[in-house]
């Protein structure tokens, strides 16, 4: 069990530097062991394997709990072979026992990101910041990607939405697997869709606040104030106006203020609290 290619060994006065410390720019993998253990000799080199099939992104260690005892009693290994995972400097990830390759797989997947991960990660922080341009570049980049595409797809329509192409959005949405996981995503951001096609359809959101100014009673105007922060995330702004348009006039667009706030509720979620709230002020109002 000695020096390995994607392994060092690790003792009690190295550990601070080469695990702690390094695991604050990688995740590094701590295997404790000792000589005599025979499931760590059947650990080792599946982990060993496993971790060098990553090319780097996960660093691996071992730590022999009999020339250690310090650090064997300080991260409570109580049977081995005990596995730690250490990101930003703590543990993160930990199992006890002999493993499956497809096990480890799967654990250390989750520990480091593929690339395609880091990447969609890279675009939303983008997005968070504001840089739209700089998130669309991204997300464009992992339209093809196998593990991240679809995921991507409904990103980049977000982005598109954002900075007010519907049309695009809608393409990007068009592509995505009604199969896989991001099919429900997709959906709710096709609703943000249909909100902002019905905003800008009157004008935009300012031309509906200006109408709706001068007339209270202009429905139209309503409708397309409220499809406006709807479209915009401004939820409890656009549960308002739906609710007030119920009040006002129930049948006008067949119904279609209360649809829109079933429909919001469905996107946010039943124990959302707006959710809970406006429910309750709809049954009043209905």
């Amino acid at each position: 069990m000695g020096e390995h290619a994607a392994v060092k060994d690790v003792n009690e006065a190295a550990f601070e530097a080469d695990v702690i410390a390094r695991s604050r720019d990688v995740p590094v993998v701590v295997d404790f062991w000792a000589a005599w253990c025979q499931p760590c000799r059947v650990l080792g080199p599946i982990i060993e394997r496993e971790v060098a099939a990553l090319g780097g992104r996960v660093e691996l260690v071992k730590v022999d709990t009999d020339a250690n005892p310090k650090l064997a009693a300080q991260y409570d290994i109580r049977g081995i072979p005990a596995v730690k995972a250490f990101s930003g400097g703590e543990v993160v990830r930990e199992f006890v026992g002999v493993q499956s390759a497809d096990f480890l797989r799967r654990w250390l997947a989750e520990l480091a990101p593929s690339p395609g991960k880091q990447a969609l990660a890279a675009g939303a922080a983008l997005a968070l910041k504001g840089d739209r341009a700089g998130a669309e570049k991204a997300f464009r980049a992992l339209q093809g990607d196998p593990e991240v595409g679809d995921h991507a797809k409904v990103a980049l329509a977000e982005v598109l939405l954002d900075t007010g192409r519907a049309d695009e959005a809608e393409a990007a949405l068009a592509a995505v697997d009604p199969r896989s996981p991001q099919a429900d995503d997709a959906d709710a951001t096709r609703r943000r869709i249909v909100f902002a096609q019905d905003a800008a359809a009157f004008g935009g959101r300012d031309a509906a606040a200006a109408a709706l100014a001068r007339d209270p009673n202009d429905l139209e105007a309503r409708f397309a104030l409220a499809s406006a922060h709807a479209a915009a995330l401004e939820w409890e702004a656009a549960l308002g106006e739906f609710l007030e348009l119920v009040k006002r006039n129930r049948k006008f667009r067949d119904d279609g203020a209360r649809k829109a706030m079933l429909a919001i509720f469905d996107h946010l979620g039943q124990q959302h609290p707006l959710v809970s709230e406006f429910r309750r002020q709809l049954q009043i109002v209905t």
